[in-house]
């Protein structure tokens, strides 16, 4: 009952966030941490995957290769050769067009690398300019609450949102569980992660403010 009661007012506190209303100078700030970081998620993950197939590609010629040396029967050993031409000529295309393929998600990478470095300077400039009030934000939270916001948003580089980025595609990739580097629920390298810790302290302060019974 308590839980439901803290909920429904901090959805009261909560309510003068809506999509409709053009966003305050830090919360497009913190919008644009969350975008840029899911584009180097995609570009990461299209860089795995593309050495990965080339990996693989590799793998199966050394593979048909190896069980052609060893095949006695001969019409096995012809389609096996003619296997590893195939791949080989698949092979060769990839490798030819990676380099023009990682050159373009390299410009990808530093284009949201920048866009996470100025997003990251506005927060900075708002924590360092004491007269600047949470107007720039939403008027339900103190400037005390929204420097901390702005705090957390800053606790990863935008080197460590990348590292952290690649090493998600590459558990992905090879199926392994995912590296949680955080130990919050919940972060700001996803669209989402702001107004999930909004929520989680409006809760906790809405929670705090209830007279006990």
């Amino acid at each position: 009952m308590l839980f439901n009661a803290a909920w429904t007012l901090a959805g009261t506190a909560f309510s003068s966030l809506t999509t409709k209303e053009p966003l305050f100078a830090l919360e497009s700030a913190l919008e644009e941490i969350g975008r840029a970081a899911r584009d180097i998620a995609f570009v990461e993950t299209a860089d795995v995957i593309a050495l990965g197939r080339i990996k693989a590609l590799r793998d199966m010629i050394a593979a048909c290769q190896d069980e052609a040396e060893i095949e006695t029967d001969q019409t096995v050993a012809m389609e096996l050769a003619a296997a590893v031409d195939g791949l080989t000529e698949d092979l060769a295309s990839h490798e030819e067009t990676l380099p023009l393929e990682r050159a373009f998600r390299a410009d990808q990478r530093d284009q949201a690398l920048a866009r996470i470095e100025a997003a990251q300077g506005k927060l900075r400039d708002f924590i360092e300019t004491k007269g600047q009030e949470a107007q720039v934000f939403d008027p339900a939270l103190t400037r005390e609450e929204v420097v901390e916001l702005a705090q957390a948003a800053l606790a990863r580089s935008p080197e460590q949102i990348i590292a952290a980025a690649r090493l998600e595609a590459e558990a992905r990739f090879a199926g392994a569980p995912i590296p949680m580097p955080e130990r919050a629920t919940f972060h700001f390298t996803q669209p989402e992660g702001w107004t999930a810790w909004l929520a989680t302290r409006i809760a906790e302060r809405v929670g705090r403010d209830m007279p006990a019974d």
